[in-house]
């Protein structure tokens, strides 16, 4: 019996990695905005900022534009930046916006709007309902092409979440995952195996859908192959795939019969094609019965495609899932609602996934 090890962005986290869309996005506006106001404004596909310099970046006791984007993050305030002539938690401390800006993207609107410490963002999910908007309107209008400029908006966002990740500090590593990719298989964790209670896995794969390379500080010692199934930083051979993965969506079959030029430029499915990766796992996972385990993983709809494919496969014999914990509260009650939604056969979902176990969490660095 095989392992397959799903590594998720809850694996850079929880190695310290501000890898969040969120920390991407902060650091995104504080970079163009403090460009802005050094040389008077900034321009890319997706925004044009022109700043006054003879005004200072002020909100109550916070100076600089860093400090003043943090404290509007912080307090759910970030579109003011785009919105108000003033700063201002009262109309008598009201500092100037410096800012004039002019958001082209739509995308990036519905981004910035839902980037706070209260909610997350998810890049992809905001893609593909915005995808669906401009192909509306595409189709009703004559010579738009709401699409086009979609497409044009995700390009830069990919472009600067690349910059972003390189520039992240090396993770610490935790020798408690050693141990967790080094862990037998037991047979308490599968209906209908009757072998011995634990067994050494024959081979194990690594399915990474992180860019980054943090999972390779432990597989060479557990002799592991690592897949970027999503593309890893800086690698020309393996480019970035990023968009959205899940054509069960009702509204996807419809795109198949509407004739707009790049409706599937960022679909995950075409890009899959340009490296072996995808058949990799396909190889793998045909090959001999295995466990699935999850490290990280939101298991949301953007991956849905895939996820559907390793969950329902027939070799596939359980699903265990390592949680996060955090202030005594885990998230496995969550992460079994996304990977219900992969199955279409909700008597082997229940069947396949592993009973919680409290043992069975996210080591964390801290």
């Amino acid at each position: 019996m095989n392992r397959l090890v799903i590594v998720g962005n809850g694996f850079d986290l929880a190695h310290g990695m501000k890898t969040g869309y969120n920390d991407f996005i902060v650091w995104y506006l504080k970079d163009i905005f403090q460009d802005a106001y050094d040389k008077g404004s900034y321009k890319d596909d997706v925004i044009h900022i022109r700043a006054d310099k003879s005004y200072p970046v002020a909100i109550r006791n916070k100076r600089g534009v860093s400090d003043v984007i943090d404290y509007l993050y912080e307090h759910n305030r970030l579109t003011e930046l785009f919105t108000v002539t003033y700063l201002h938690d009262n109309p008598n401390a009201g500092t100037y916006n410096p800012f004039k800006v002019v958001v082209y993207s739509s995308l990036l609107c519905r981004i910035i709007e839902g980037c706070s410490v209260k909610s997350w963002v998810q890049i992809e999910n905001d893609y593909y309902f915005t995808l669906k908007e401009a192909i509306a309107k595409d189709s009703s209008e004559n010579n738009s092409n709401h699409v086009a400029e979609l497409n044009k908006s995700l390009t830069v966002i990919i472009s600067r979440l690349q910059v972003y990740l390189a520039l992240l500090p090396e993770p610490t590593i935790n020798a408690k995952y050693n141990q967790v990719l080094g862990s037998r298989i037991k047979s308490s964790d599968m209906v209908g195996i009757n072998w011995a209670p634990a067994i050494d896995p024959a081979e194990t794969m690594v399915l990474n859908f992180n860019y980054t390379s943090t999972i390779e500080r432990y597989t060479p010692e557990n002799r592991i192959k690592v897949n970027y199934i999503h593309g890893k930083l800086n690698d020309g051979m393996n480019p970035l795939v990023f968009g959205f993965g899940d054509e069960l969506d009702d509204e996807y079959k419809k795109f198949e019969l509407n004739q707009t030029k790049g409706i599937f430029k960022y679909i995950k499915s075409f890009w899959y094609f340009r490296t072996r990766n995808y058949h990799d796992l396909i190889r793998f996972i045909e090959s001999d019965q295995y466990q699935v385990v999850i490290l990280g993983h939101s298991c949301g709809l953007s991956d849905r495609t895939m996820l559907n494919m390793i969950f329902e496969d027939s070799n596939c014999k359980s699903v265990k899932i390592y949680h996060h914990v955090s202030e005594g509260k885990d998230n496995y009650t969550e992460i079994t609602h996304e990977i219900a939604r992969h199955f279409k056969n909700k008597q082997d979902m229940r069947k396949k996934i592993v009973p919680f176990d409290k043992d069975s969490y996210m080591p964390q660095v801290y």
